[in-house]
């Protein structure tokens, strides 16, 4: 669970009603996973969104738009305006990363993108979240 002040922006940005702003998402995979689907908002509106809930917003090389949270969750959004999430990583007792490869859905619950083997599980790559420019 995040300290109370990030739940109050949360809850902050989630309250107005000029601007465009999705449900609560179920939370407990950082801050990218406590809010609900960002489809049908712009790029401005979660530009503003995002950035209310001091996510540091950078371009990548791939012409994407990167969101990370002092968590380390991160929101991504491709050129194509779709939109790709991943949890705040968690670490076993021996150092290793255990959520390594993990996604989010549109309502911040983690989808297993691999197999015990390593195995990429078809249907799992994209979740249908997209903003518009």
């Amino acid at each position: 669970m995040f300290p109370f002040f990030n739940r109050a922006k949360l809850q902050q940005a989630m309250v107005g009603e000029e601007t465009c702003v999705p449900s609560q998402g179920v939370g407990g995979n950082g801050i990218a996973s406590e809010f609900g689907d960002l489809t049908g908002m712009t790029r401005q509106e979660v530009d503003n969104f995002l950035g209310g809930l001091g996510a540091e917003i950078r371009p990548t090389k791939g012409g994407y738009l990167e969101y990370e949270f002092a968590d380390r969750s991160r929101v991504n959004i491709r050129p194509d305006g779709e939109v790709v999430r991943t949890p705040a990583p968690r670490y076993g007792s021996d150092g290793r990363k255990i959520n390594k490869g993990l996604r989010l859905d549109k309502d911040g619950s983690l989808v297993k993108t691999r197999d015990e083997f390593g195995n990429k599980i078809p249907g799992t790559h994209n979740t249908g979240e997209k903003v518009s420019n």
